[in-house]
């Protein structure tokens, strides 16, 4: 068996990556806050999950997750993705249940004629403040789950160079 088939951070990612795929076409703002509060959830529980259940699996995985780690924090803006989003959305969601997105009705600048004009619920959900500012939350979600397999990749390849 691969570590791959046995790291259980895999499995949370698959799950987000459901939720992710859910939030692409829903138009309910009840549906879609449930489904973001479960994608937010999922998308830091994949660090949980390496760090506590994968890690306590294997003494060498431990060492390579914990130095993982310690590689995040020391270059925040390469790994922008998990501070200012990952972690800073897990605080807003879940410890305060404040949402950074915008769900609704949106007026937008056409730049053709530079008419504003209102687009419908849901295509467009932008992030409110932060390095993400104006981006679809959906999308910065999915640059979330891009990291996350970058990052579990490199922890496969580091176990097996070892």
């Amino acid at each position: 068996m691969s570590i791959k088939d046995s790291l259980v951070a895999w499995s949370v990612l698959k799950d987000c990556e459901q939720a992710l795929e859910m939030l692409q076409t829903e138009d309910s703002i009840d549906k879609f806050r449930v489904i973001w509060v479960a994608a937010i959830a999922q998308v830091r529980a994949i660090g949980h999950v390496l760090h506590k259940v994968d890690g306590d699996s294997d003494p060498r995985l431990k060492y390579i997750i914990e130095e993982s780690f310690q590689d995040w924090k020391k270059d925040r803006e390469i790994n922008s993705i998990f501070w200012n989003f990952v972690e800073s959305e897990r605080n807003s969601v879940l410890k305060q249940y404040e949402f950074g997105f915008l769900f609704g009705p949106i007026g937008v600048v056409m730049p053709a004629d530079q008419e504003i004009e209102e687009i419908d619920e849901g295509i467009f959900c932008p992030i409110l403040d932060g390095k993400y500012a104006g981006e679809d939350c959906r999308d910065v979600l999915s640059d979330a789950i891009k990291w996350w397999k970058v990052q579990l990749n490199l922890i496969e390849v580091k176990y097996q160079n070892q």
